[in-house]
This record gives C-alpha cells, sequence and structure tokens, in this order.
C-alpha cells in the first residue's frame, strides 16, 4: 500500500505524493529533454533543471513504479531551492513491459541520463547522487550494481532488491505488482520465470569493483513496511548484507552473505532479522538515535555501505536530500 509524502511546499511541481504515478505539471524552469540513444535506440525524456552556476552537485532522481519521468518528484523543489542540477530520467517508464523493470534497456538508459546530465548541467563529476524511493529504490541499486560512470552516492528507499521474492510477497498480498512482474519477465502459462526475475534483480549482480570502490551505498527502510507497506523490509537488509559480504568477506551471493551474518557485526544476522519482523521494533535501540525525528532500530556500516531501519513504512523521508554526502 503506498504512502503519501509530505506535502510539497514549492510550485516546480503541482501535486505533492511521490507515490502519484499521474503526470504532474512542472514549473517552468524545468525543461523537458531528449536524451539521444548511443546504440541508435528511441531517445529517452528526462526533466532537467540546470544550476546558476558550474560545478554544482547533481541529483539523479529516480521514479517510482508505476510512474515515469513526468511524474511528481518532492525533491525538485529541494534541489532547486538549493541550486543543485537535477534530472528526472525516464529509463522505459512504468515497471509493467520486458523493456522497464530492470532491463538492459534500464541500465543502458541510467548510464546515458548521468552522462547526458553531467554534461548538459556543467555538473561537477565528483558530486553525481542518485537517489530513489521504492521502484526508485530498485533503480538506484541497479545503477549501483551496472552503471560505470562516475557516482560519489546511491541512496535507495524502501527499494525492491529481489523480483523473485516480491511475485510471490505480492502474489500472496494479491497486489498488481505480481502482474507486472509476470508480464514483464514474459512468464507464460502457469510457469513464473524465476530465473529472468532474479536477472533483472539488483540482489543478484554483479558489483563493478572498479567503478564502485570510492562510491557509497545508502539503503534506507521503514520497520513497518511489508506489514502497512508494499515492500518487506528483508529487502533493504539482504541487500546490504549482500553488498557488505562481497566488498568485504569475498560472499558474492546472497545466500552466502546472509549464512555468514551471525559472525560478523558489520552485517545483519538472521536473528536480527526474525526480531525486526516479529516486533517491529528493536527494544533496545538508543531512544537518541533519530533519522530526521523518526526512531532508528538498526543501524549498520561497512565498506562504504550504509543500512539505516527507521520507524516508519514504505516511504522516503523529508529530509533526504540533506543526508546526502554533499561536501564531504
Amino acid at each position: 500500500m503506498p504512502v503519501e509524502a509530505q506535502t510539497q511546499k514549492d510550485s516546480s511541481v503541482s501535486v505533492s505524493r511521490w507515490d502519484d504515478a499521474n503526470a504532474a505539471r512542472w514549473n517552468a524552469d524545468f525543461k523537458v529533454v531528449d536524451i539521444p540513444s548511443k546504440t541508435g535506440g528511441d531517445p529517452q525524456k528526462a526533466y532537467i533543471y540546470k544550476a546558476s552556476e558550474a560545478k554544482r552537485p547533481l541529483i539523479v532522481s529516480l521514479h517510482t513504479w508505476s510512474g515515469d519521468y513526468r511524474q511528481a518528484d518532492p525533491l525538485a523543489a529541494e534541489a532547486k531551492a538549493k541550486d543543485y542540477n537535477y534530472i528526472h530520467p525516464d529509463f522505459q517508464g512504468a515497471n509493467t513491459r520486458p523493456e522497464a523493470m530492470g532491463s538492459e534497456l534500464v541500465v543502458k538508459n541510467l548510464q546515458e541520463a548521468i552522462e547526458y546530465a553531467v554534461k548538459a548541467t556543467e555538473a561537477n563529476p565528483q558530486e553525481v547522487h542518485v537517489i530513489g524511493v521504492s521502484g526508485g529504490g530498485m533503480a538506484a541499486l541497479l545503477a549501483y550494481m551496472n552503471v560505470t560512470c562516475a557516482v560519489k552516492s546511491f541512496s535507495a528507499w524502501a527499494p525492491i532488491a529481489d523480483l523473485e521474492a516480491w511475485y510471490w510477497e505480492s502474489k500472496t498480498r494479491g497486489n498488481k505488482y505480481a502482474d507486472h512482474i509476470w508480464k514483464a519477465t514474459s512468464s507464460s502459462g502457469t510457469t513464473f520465470n524465476a530465473a529472468e526475475a532474479r536477472r533483472r534483480s539488483p540482489l543478484y549482480g554483479v558489483i563493478p569493483r572498479k567503478q564502485r570502490r570510492t562510491s557509497h551505498l545508502y539503503i534506507y527502510e521503514g520497520v513497518h513496511d511489508g506489514y502497512t507497506g508494499s515492500v518487506p523490509v528483508t529487502h533493504a537488509i539482504n541487500m546490504y548484507n549482500r553488498v557488505v559480504g562481497d566488498w568485504k568477506y569475498g560472499l558474492s551471493q546472497s545466500e552466502a552473505a546472509n549464512r555468514q551474518a551471525f559472525v560478523h557485526a558489520d552485517m545483519v544476522s538472521e536473528d536480527e532479522i526474525v526480531r525486526l519482523l516479529s516486533l517491529r521494533c528493536e527494544p533496545k535501540a538508543n531512544p537518541e538515535k533519530k533519522l530526521g525525528d523518526r526512531q532508528i532500530h538498526l543501524e549498520r556500516e561497512a565498506s562504504n555501505t550504509h543500512l539505516v531501519i527507521f520507524e516508519g513504512t514504505h516511504e522516503m523521508l523529508p529530509c533526504a536530500l540533506e543526508l546526502l554526502p554533499i561536501g564531504e
């Protein structure tokens, strides 16, 4: 179940929800551009904002599961207010077709959008920050696992990491996302194409180690997601374990990383996962530790990878842009 974002305070877009997939009315300072395809495909549309000075940071904000580049984005107003460069690319639109949902075309579109925006806005190439929530969080993870251009940080809020798992989770909940995954993976008859779902999932990708060596990955998730939201908290935790397991312990498979998590304090063990799922809180958490104004229930950090499980649901908090490591 989607969750509304905070009310929009600026006229950059006309609606206030980050999860409203409808086309919004954007402020005139945000221009629609056509990003050429380097491989001869159709150009990709995006909204873009150019800062008033050269070498300003670039925010690459990624639309949600059912949205596209026209969707309202609460981050647009804040990026403009901070005079950051900004792009909101389409990358094949809603995740309802084989061409979308973690496809090779999506990865190519993400890379082309970043490269185009850096050049078109004269952004600081050392201050490129990719961010998204829900389906945009999945796209941020896909970018981390696939794009080869320089990116300083990737922030994934309430992300889907494993399309195979989410298919079954969505099917048992009776929501529309199971049908989307079925269609996008070209499943037919009565057989779900689990292998294709895995191939499109960030969790099972291969980290481009050379390009990601200095990048930071931030994963944020509300502890109640999966109960009051559509994506269980296990997606965020499993992705964190997978990435840390790979970087720090040479474990390139998610299952292997999770099996070893109980002996590594900088990972999240199965016991901790069960505790979070059953209690939906951490009674021993330090009440002074907050993310914005929300209690932090669990926090881990290793190998430039950060996980925060906070008091919340399927959402991106208003402090999201402030959390980016700009200037650090």
